[in-house]
């Protein structure tokens, strides 16, 4: 079984936090680093997208294009731009764009994770 990683170490100034996972809103690509996206704040890794997402639970983060990665539990909807892309609005009502070679993935997981039953 894999075993994800649950929070990652960032700096702010000289302290060191560890920043719960399922507090990050998205990654996004800041060559040759990340920045970690969280409510409000940004800090910045010393990782690469594609190093980190191996280690991020595929049932909680999707790529959405080559330089971003999103917490599927922190999209609160997406708009179709009617040429195969599509706006993301996040629940801090932050907007990014699906880009069409990851839509499929993404709507998969979306779909699989915004259930809904009513009785």
């Amino acid at each position: 079984m894999n075993e994800f990683v649950t929070t990652f170490l960032v700096s702010e100034g000289n302290r060191k936090r560890a920043i719960p996972v399922s507090e990050i809103l998205y990654f996004s690509a800041n060559t040759p680093y990340i920045n970690i996206h969280l409510d409000g704040k940004k800090h910045l890794h010393n990782e690469t997208l594609k190093s980190i997402s191996i280690n991020l639970n595929p049932e909680q983060f999707v790529r959405v294009h080559k330089s971003t990665i999103v917490n599927i539990e922190m999209v609160a909807s997406y708009t179709t731009r009617l040429n195969g892309d599509y706006d993301l609005t996040m629940k801090n009502n932050m907007q990014l764009r699906l880009s069409r070679n990851f839509a499929s993935d993404f709507k998969n997981l979306y779909n699989k994770t915004h259930r809904f039953t009513t009785k």
